[in-house]
């Protein structure tokens, strides 16, 4: 099968004989989706090889899921990208979903182990000397601190809320873009930016409160 990127009723073909287990059909529609889905999830999790394990996982829980899926409303009154891909805000949200997820086990786990460790400090701490960090150690660590701040809150958000965040403020998409992508309208997009805005701006100034 060429590796064409497929769309409009090409595409709903490709759906249809996916969701009846045709798995030639649905590689088809990894190839087109793949590169877009991993680029994303990378802009959510920082990282290469976890945004490649995420976007596997993605496609594997989008085949079990699409004999269920169905179009977005109005598709006959959406942009012509979801037209055209009327998959794509399904496999967003099912993206979006699986990251979220990922930053919340991921962030349970850094609890854990810093918990221990700071146990094992306390038992094993033999003198009171201070390591002094220089400049670029310490620039290092802050951005470190911001990243991982920002990684915290976005698992704290809806999933529609994280991905137009990530979308307008790391991608650098217009609203209209976003909305297109996700098969929704311009102020549903304003709104999830700004509702996710003030989680983000909270989070931030809980840190600044701490390092203080």
């Amino acid at each position: 099968m060429s590796k064409e990127v497929v769309s409009g009723n090409k595409e709903s073909e490709y759906i249809q004989r996916a969701a009846l287990g045709d798995h030639d059909a649905f590689r088809q529609l990894v190839v087109s989706y793949e590169m877009a889905i991993l680029t994303y999830l990378h802009s959510i999790l920082g990282d290469w090889e976890n945004a490649r394990d995420v976007t596997q996982e993605t496609f594997i829980a989008a085949f079990y899921a699409l004999p269920h899926w169905q179009p977005p409303e109005r598709l006959n009154q959406s942009s012509q990208y979801v037209m055209n891909h009327p998959l794509a805000p399904w496999l967003y949200r099912i993206a979006t979903n699986r990251a979220l997820t990922f930053l919340k086990q991921r962030n349970r786990h850094k609890a854990i182990t810093s918990l221990h460790d700071e146990q094992h400090a306390d038992v094993s701490q033999s003198g009171g000397a201070v390591i002094k960090h220089g400049d670029s150690v310490e620039a290092w660590e802050n951005q470190y601190v911001m990243r991982e701040v920002l990684h915290e809150a976005l698992s704290q958000l809806a999933e529609d809320d994280a991905a137009c965040i990530v979308l307008r403020f790391v991608d650098g998409e217009r609203y209209t873009e976003i909305a297109e992508r996700l098969g929704t309208t311009k102020e549903a997009v304003r709104k999830r930016v700004t509702r996710g805005l003030v989680m983000l701006r909270a989070a931030y100034k809980s840190v600044d409160l701490e390092v203080k």
